[in-house]
């Protein structure tokens, strides 16, 4: 039997009872919490190797939970189950520290897939590789503690996504990145994005970037491949 403990945080009773059922059938331990104050407490006082997690609770926003969730355990893989399903609304997730989207009414049979593969790749997307420093002029992207700061203590608010891409850029020295590796980047490889996603995302990086005028980088346009971030020389 899997020693793997799973915690499903879903108020439909048929989808968390279904969800018990296929996991435990599985041989995963399961624990049940049909709002979002339950599954916090149950966080706090058990230890869990995933959650999954219903975006639409009755006591809350499960992307505002999400982000709980992720500041409580950063590891924590995440699979969010949601009807919601549009390109903006799964980058939302993603953002909000989700590993995977499964949107409703799904097979068992995925359901199952998905909660095999996020626990037998689950992986800090703060690799060893990425624990990095960038310096930019006065200002630091620091992947370990994932700042993005100045000398003088301002700091940029990147959100999860804007911050995984920025860190790839910089990491590629002035070389373009494919969009589709970048897209790869913010889902953490782990479902199926809309390119459109990077764009978004990209457009906010340099606007933010903008607001800084000191920040001696550009973020260019490659036609047909990407993006490339652009440094002084």
């Amino acid at each position: 039997m899997s020693e793997k403990r799973i915690l499903v945080i879903e108020d439909e009773d048929a989808t968390r009872y279904l969800c018990e059922a296929l996991l435990r059938k599985e041989g995963y331990q399961v624990m049940l919490a049909e709002n979002g104050t339950a599954g916090m407490t149950a966080l706090a006082v058990k230890r869990f190797d995933m959650v999954l997690l219903d975006l639409n609770l009755p006591d809350g926003d499960g992307l505002d939970l999400a982000g709980q969730i992720s500041r409580l355990a950063d590891e924590m893989p995440i699979l969010m189950m949601t009807v919601r399903n549009r390109p903006e609304e799964r980058m939302e997730g993603f953002e909000s520290g989700a590993k995977d989207y499964l949107v409703k009414p799904f097979h068992p049979g995925e359901l199952i897939h998905r909660v095999r593969n996020i626990l037998a790749g689950n992986r800090n997307p703060r690799s060893e590789k990425n624990r990095t420093c960038h310096t930019f002029g006065s200002w630091i992207l620091d992947a370990e503690s994932r700042m993005f700061r100045a000398d003088d203590g301002r700091r940029m608010e990147l959100t999860r996504g804007e911050f995984d891409l920025m860190a790839e850029l910089a990491g590629k020295k002035d070389r373009a990145v494919d969009r589709f590796e970048l897209l790869d980047i913010v889902t953490r490889g782990e479902s199926e994005g809309h390119p459109r996603t990077v764009d978004v995302l990209i457009s906010r990086i340099r606007r933010k970037i903008g607001q800084e005028p000191d920040i001696p980088v550009t973020i260019k346009t490659v036609p047909g491949i990407g993006y490339r971030l652009i440094t002084p020389q």
